[in-house]
């Protein structure tokens, strides 16, 4: 690590559809200053990037040191190149020139060498926990993100995998049954649909209606997070929801594993943290019936150490330095 690093500090920004997070980061993923505002989507993207710049600007004023630069982190297609965000369909823009926009909006505040780039969410959390967490400094890992989707990055030779158009690692909406539940993208039987917290509870109410003693009846409304805490404590039929979605998340990775041979699985989002016990045996299972058991052997699965996706996206920065990528 070089010693300019250390004394430099990074910003990371996440841009979701309810909440813009930012995070003032020093080189070990230590958060020194934090700023969030609603992001209030429906107002269009230029008032959303105007609080991205505010959010930004508060948190460069709060630096006690140089800032080095700032990494966005944004649902959608993401051009890291150009920096332009396509088809975030949770915020409503089809295509915005989120790094030039945010130039020209930051030119007085920004310091002159210090850079913006932009990421897929998924993306910069796998970077995080490359830089700061359960995967530092291991160059070939696949991260997968279990909240009310499915996301996912991969690293291979310590660098993103992108793809030709930025639409690498959609691991969430490869199919695995064509006739299975109706996904928002338009396909059926996407691994999203049974892997993410709206999967869980489907496949819950599915089995409830058979009319089987649990106790998850008793809870209404019923969320997520009550299999998961029906599930530890031996509830059966909580325990069958995550058998099965621990088959389809061990089908899932399958193929990633037989391609890409990674050093490890990194697991991370709210739901995926949550019920990572749950989920964890039923993977391998479903794996030794799939891969050579060459491929996995001393593949570990092992749960994300960063939990906040600005503390992601400042990764961005650092990462950008380090591959010497343009601004």
């Amino acid at each position: 690590m070089s010693e300019s690093r250390t004394t430099q500090f990074a910003i990371g920004v996440d841009v979701g559809a309810t909440k813009i997070a930012g995070a003032l980061v020093d080189h070990r993923g230590e958060v020194v200053a934090e700023q969030r505002t609603a992001t209030y989507a429906s107002e269009g993207p230029v008032a959303v990037v105007g609080r991205v710049a505010e959010v930004a600007r508060s948190l460069l004023h709060a630096a006690p040191a140089p800032v080095a630069g700032m990494g966005i982190g944004t649902p959608g297609y993401v051009d890291p190149v150009a920096g332009v965000v396509t088809n975030a369909v949770n915020l409503g823009w089809d295509r915005v020139s989120l790094a030039d926009d945010l130039r020209d909006s930051l030119a007085q505040e920004l310091p002159d060498r210090a850079g913006i780039w932009i990421e897929n969410d998924a993306n910069v959390m796998a970077l995080g926990d490359y830089h700061y967490g359960a995967a530092m400094g291991c160059g070939d890992f696949v991260y997968v993100s279990i909240g009310s989707g499915l996301g996912s990055g991969i690293l291979v030779n310590h660098r993103l995998v992108n793809g030709a158009e930025y639409r690498a690692a959609e691991l969430g909406h490869l199919s695995l049954d064509p006739n299975g539940r109706q996904c928002a993208c338009g396909l059926r039987g996407c691994v999203e649909t049974v892997v993410s917290g709206p999967g869980i509870l489907a496949t819950a109410k599915e089995l409830l209606r058979t009319g089987e003693s649990s106790m998850l009846n008793e809870r209404r409304p019923l969320k997520p997070e009550d299999v998961v805490e029906a599930a530890n404590h031996g509830d059966p039929v909580a325990l069958r929801v995550f058998d099965g979605t621990a088959q389809w998340l061990g089908q899932a990775l399958a193929p990633c594993i037989a391609l890409l041979n990674p050093n490890r699985i990194v697991i991370g989002g709210g739901m995926g943290l949550a019920a990572f016990d749950l989920l964890y045996n039923g993977v391998f299972r479903e794996l030794e019936r799939r891969v050579i058991r060459d491929s996995y052997a001393h593949m570990p699965i092992v749960p994300s150490k960063v939990h906040s996706s600005a503390v992601g996206a400042s990764s961005l920065v650092w990462h950008a330095l380090e591959n010497n990528h343009a601004a």
